[in-house]
């Protein structure tokens, strides 16, 4: 179940702008007021987001990566745009099409 809502979430990365997928991944700043708060962080804070299990280092690595993940595909997709596809790739792909072609023929 977890590699659907996985799935479903890339591909609704893939559709909406760069701006949009980056405002998902990158968390909201802190208000003056949390920063406020946070800055001295609670004994009872540290010792219940530990005993959760909750690692928030972890955390942070993966919206990093995620936020690196969207800012390659960003990348990509503006190269492709100005620069059009690859044509060692177009060539694959014709010659995936004639190999498909040819198995379909010897089924026949």
């Amino acid at each position: 179940m977890q590699i659907a809502a996985f799935l479903s979430d890339l591909k609704s990365l893939t559709i909406c702008s760069h701006e949009a997928a980056i405002a998902l991944v990158k968390p909201p700043a802190p208000t003056e007021a949390e920063a406020a708060d946070t800055t001295a962080p609670k004994k009872s804070e540290d010792v219940s987001a530990h005993s959760s299990g909750r690692d928030t280092r972890r955390d942070d690595q993966d919206l990093q990566r995620a936020n690196e993940l969207i800012s390659l595909h960003y990348d990509v997709k503006l190269k492709y745009l100005e620069t059009g596809p690859d044509p060692e790739l177009e060539q694959a792909g014709r010659d995936v099409d004639e190999v498909l072609a040819a198995l379909s023929r010897s089924r026949r």
